[in-house]
C-alpha cells in the first residue's frame, strides 16, 4: 500500500510538498497520478525519503509528474530518493531530466539538469 500525503507550504504561496510512502509501482502509481493531476502550485517538492522500491511504471510515472509541473511553468525537486530509487533512474537515464536534491543538497544550489 502506497501513502501519500500533500502539505502546502502556506495559504497564498505556491509551493507545495508531496510525500510518497511505501513502494511506487504498477500498482500504486495511480494515486500519485491522481494526486499530482490535480495538484497547481509553482514550485513542487516530492519527498521519495520513504519509498521503498520503484519500478519502471514508477520511473516513468516521475518523468510525467515533471512533465505535467513543468509543462504549467512549474518546477518539481525529486527531493531525498533512496539509493534503490536514485539508482534505477540513473540506469534509465532519467537522472538527467529531473532535478533531484539528495539528503544533505541545499535546495537551490545544484544546477537544474538541462530539458
Amino acid at each position: 500500500m502506497t501513502l501519500i500525503t500533500v502539505t502546502s507550504q502556506a495559504a497564498g504561496d505556491d509551493r507545495a510538498e508531496i510525500s510518497v510512502y511505501g513502494d511506487l509501482d504498477a500498482v500504486t502509481v495511480h494515486e500519485l497520478r491522481r494526486v499530482m493531476a490535480g495538484h497547481t502550485a509553482a514550485y513542487l517538492v516530492l519527498d521519495l525519503a520513504h519509498v521503498g522500491f520503484l519500478d519502471c511504471a514508477g520511473a516513468r510515472t516521475l518523468l510525467w509528474a515533471d512533465g505535467h509541473v513543468c509543462g504549467r511553468g512549474g518546477v518539481m525537486v525529486i527531493r531525498n530518493p533512496s539509493d534503490l530509487v536514485l539508482r534505477l533512474l540513473h540506469l534509465l537515464r532519467f537522472d538527467r531530466h529531473l532535478l533531484i536534491h539528495r539528503s544533505g543538497d541545499t535546495a537551490g544550489t545544484s544546477d537544474p539538469p538541462v530539458r
